[in-house]
């Protein structure tokens, strides 16, 4: 095949697969059929997906195509141990010839085993951050070329893409079910926290609402700090600048390396818990801000414009699910308070 037909032939894959991801919302669907493709149309062997648990550090498999069963119950793959998924998450691609004898590759016998042998690793990147890679194997040693590598470049671009968008989706639709069928305030702002970090992909959330008298935030929700973190006493606005400023401007403010000079009221107890960065997002209820959503991250990382309006998107259904709350607590002091003058004048009638 010519280097024109190849051409012609990875704009005609690339163009089924950008029809496959906009056909679906599904991760799963999409992962699954850009896979596929890989195998089938570019005539490889087989292609795994992976993507980075970044408070655990290891890579877990979303999505595969051409492995067996056997393969893949191998387990996580742990960039500490994997050279070539190391180099991928720097932001490299890493092209191997034979993996069965590249002291790079973690499972080298377990390939061998499987009939792979080529290995081309692609990171997945989302804004600048890596999020995942890709892995496409051929049954021979294989020496890829700069065509290959480019094309699969881009494939592993709109991969990234496609699972930002499904995580996105698929949260935000989660969280607005919670608020539309549920008025139990605490059960909705539980769901919402976990949602948000496991959307952003991050190790822990929290939901701070101010109290009566505005000084102080206290905890609605939480989702993976650790009690000695949560006990650490009270959060004051005034002593809290980024939180000051949060509620005040009603911006998001992202902080992607915590340091003593962020603003951060209890900084030392932040490290022990191993938080790097955070994101802060206002709550606001008729204009006025009532509290703060917090993302944390234990790595450090800067949050793209889509991920901020995400968390700025989820902060707006907590508001809506207070606002709710609120008014169904109204409404039922209401119906009591008239239940109970109801019930006086039928005392008063049934005795004159």
């Amino acid at each position: 095949m010519t280097q024109a037909e190849q051409l012609q032939s990875a704009l005609e894959v690339l163009g089924q697969l950008s029809e496959a991801i906009n056909a679906s919302f599904s991760e799963a669907e999409v992962l699954s059929s850009i896979l596929e493709h890989i195998v089938r149309d570019l005539g490889y062997k087989a292609a795994t997906l992976r993507l980075l648990d970044e408070e655990k550090q290891v890579l877990g498999l979303k999505a595969a195509f051409g492995v067996s069963g056997d393969y893949l119950a191998k387990g996580d793959v742990a960039p500490s141990q994997s050279g070539v998924d190391q180099e991928a998450l720097q932001g490299r691609r890493v092209a191997v010839d034979d993996v069965r004898s590249d002291a790079r590759f973690q499972y080298g016998q377990a390939a061998a085993r499987e009939g792979l042998a080529g290995q081309l690793v692609v990171p997945l990147s989302v804004y600048r951050r890596v999020i995942g890679v890709l892995h496409v194997y051929t049954a021979e040693p294989h020496t890829f070329q700069p065509l290959e590598e480019a094309l699969l470049a881009v494939v592993g671009n709109l991969a990234a893409q496609a699972i930002q968008r499904a995580r996105i989706f698929t949260a935000f639709r989660r969280i607005a079910q919670q608020v539309n069928s549920s008025l139990e305030l605490k059960k909705v702002l539980a769901a919402l926290v976990l949602e948000a970090a496991a959307a952003l992909g991050v190790g822990a959330a929290s939901l701070r609402l101010l109290g009566p008298g505005r000084r102080t935030l206290h905890m609605a929700a939480t989702y993976g700090l650790s009690k000695s973190y949560l006990e650490k006493g009270p959060v004051e606005v005034a002593q809290s600048p980024v939180d000051q400023r949060v509620l005040t401007e009603a911006q998001p403010v992202a902080i992607s390396e915590l340091t003593p000079t962020a603003g951060w009221q209890y900084f030392e107890a932040a490290q022990r818990e191993g938080i790097r960065s955070v994101l802060v997002v206002p709550l606001r209820v008729f204009n006025t801000s009532v509290g703060v959503l917090r993302l944390y991250s234990s790595q450090v990382r800067r949050y793209s414009p889509e991920e901020i309006g995400f968390a700025v998107a989820v902060a707006e259904l907590g508001a809506v699910a207070i606002q709710n709350a609120k008014l169904h607590e109204t409404v039922q002091q209401r119906v009591e308070a008239l239940k109970q003058d109801a019930d006086g004048w039928y005392r008063f009638l049934a005795l004159s």
